[in-house]
C-alpha cells in the first residue's frame, strides 16, 4: 500500500520577515532618492531643451529679415524673479515719420545731455513710439535716446540724468555732436520690440531664473543680471539681427532706458521654481539635506542655457554642482561660486562670445 505523503507549508519566520524589512527599507534609503533626483533633473533637462529650442526658432526667425526679431522671458508678476513663460517677439519697422516730409527739430537745451525735440506731424499713439526707443537724424550719424514720452526729449545713450540708460554707449558733448538746433532734420526711430504668437510656458514646476541669468563673466554680472534684487522683475527680450548674432537685450518691453549691455555670451539658468525666490540678497543656506535652500545654480539637476553674442548659436550644460554655504553677498566669492557652477557649459562656449 502507497504511503501517502503529505508536505506541510511553513510560512515565514519572525527573523525572515524582519530581513525583508531591513532589506526594503535600505532599498528605499539608498535607492529612491536617486531615483528622485534622476527625476528632477530629467524634468529640468525637458525645460531647457524645450527653452533653448523656443530660442533657436526665434534666431533663426531673424535670420534673413531687415526686421529684427527674438524671444521674450516674461516673469509671472513683477514679485516673482523668474520666467515661466516665453513669447516671440519682433523689432517693428523703422518709423520715418507720417509723409515723405516728417521732420525732427531740436529745440534749446534743457541739460549737457537732454535736449526738447518736436516732429513737423506729431507722431500717433498707433506707431508705438516709446521711452527709451532709439534716434537718428538725416539718414547717419550716432543714435539718440527718446528720454521722454511721446518722444518729447532727446538725450545722449548712457547719459547720467535723472533716469539713468542701461545703454552699454555712453555719449557726452566731446565725442557725440548735436545736431544743428532749430533746424528740421529726417529721422529715423528704431523702436523696441513687441509681442507676436502665443506665449509657451515651462511646465513641472521649471523656470528661467532671471535673479542668475544674464550676460558677460561671472565678475562683470552684478550690473547685467536680469532681475535686480529689491527691483520688479521685468520682461526681458533678446534680440537678433538678420546674420542671427545677438543685437539687443531690453530689460522690458516699453519702460524707460530698457537696454542692458551684451559684453559676453548670454547665459539663461533653468531651474526649480521654489528655488528661484530664495533670496539673493542673503548668504546661500544650502545644506545637502533639503533641496529647496540655497540657488539653483548650486545642484546639479539646474542647466545653463549659453547664448553666443557672436553668432547666435545655443547651447545647454547641467550646472557643475556648488554645495555648502556660500556668503553670496561677497562679490569675489559669488564669482567664483557662479564659474565653478558655469565650468560645463563655458566649456563649451567661445571665449568672449568671439
Amino acid at each position: 500500500m502507497a504511503t501517502l505523503l503529505r508536505h506541510r507549508r511553513r510560512g515565514m519566520t519572525l527573523v525572515e520577515l524582519l530581513v525583508v524589512v531591513a532589506i526594503v527599507g535600505l532599498l528605499a534609503v539608498t535607492v529612491l532618492p536617486n531615483v528622485a533626483s534622476t527625476t528632477e533633473s530629467r524634468r529640468t533637462r525637458e525645460a531647457a531643451r524645450v527653452a533653448s529650442t523656443f530660442i533657436a526658432k526665434a534666431q533663426s526667425r531673424a535670420i534673413g529679415r531687415p526686421e529684427w526679431a527674438g524671444v521674450t522671458l516674461v516673469p509671472p508678476q513683477p514679485t516673482l524673479p523668474y520666467a515661466i513663460d516665453l513669447i516671440q517677439a519682433s523689432v517693428p519697422q523703422v518709423y520715418r515719420g507720417e509723409s515723405f516730409d516728417s521732420k525732427a527739430t531740436i529745440l534749446a537745451a534743457d541739460t549737457g545731455f537732454s535736449r526738447t525735440l518736436t516732429f513737423s506731424d506729431g507722431i500717433p499713439p498707433a506707431r508705438n513710439v516709446n521711452q527709451g526707443d532709439l534716434i537718428r537724424f538725416d539718414g547717419s550719424g550716432p543714435w539718440y535716446e527718446l528720454s521722454a514720452p511721446n518722444g518729447a526729449k532727446v538725450s545722449f545713450r548712457g547719459y547720467t540724468g535723472v533716469q539713468q540708460s542701461m545703454d552699454a554707449s555712453t555719449q557726452t558733448e566731446r565725442n557725440t555732436p548735436w545736431p544743428t538746433t532749430g533746424v528740421g532734420h529726417a529721422f529715423e526711430i528704431l523702436r523696441q520690440p513687441v509681442w507676436s504668437g502665443q506665449a509657451f510656458t515651462i511646465a513641472d514646476g521649471r523656470c528661467i531664473d532671471l535673479t542668475w541669468s544674464g550676460s558677460g563673466s561671472p565678475a562683470e554680472f552684478d550690473g547685467k543680471r536680469f532681475a535686480l534684487p529689491g527691483s520688479p522683475a521685468l520682461p526681458v527680450t533678446i534680440v537678433f539681427d538678420a546674420t542671427g548674432r545677438v543685437r539687443q537685450i531690453f530689460r522690458t518691453k516699453d519702460s524707460p532706458a530698457p537696454r542692458l549691455p551684451v559684453t559676453g555670451p548670454i547665459y539663461l539658468l533653468v531651474g526649480r521654481v521654489d528655488r528661484a525666490v530664495n533670496d539673493p540678497t542673503l548668504p546661500s543656506t544650502h545644506d545637502g539635506v533639503d533641496d529647496t535652500k540655497g540657488f539653483n545654480w548650486q545642484y546639479g539637476d539646474s542647466f545653463w542655457i549659453a547664448i553666443d553674442p557672436a553668432s547666435g548659436l545655443v547651447r545647454t550644460a547641467e550646472c557643475n554642482p556648488v554645495p555648502g554655504p556660500i556668503d553670496v553677498t561677497n562679490p569675489a566669492l559669488r564669482a567664483q561660486a557662479l564659474a565653478t557652477s558655469q565650468q560645463f557649459i563655458r566649456s563649451e562656449t567661445p571665449v568672449g562670445g568671439r
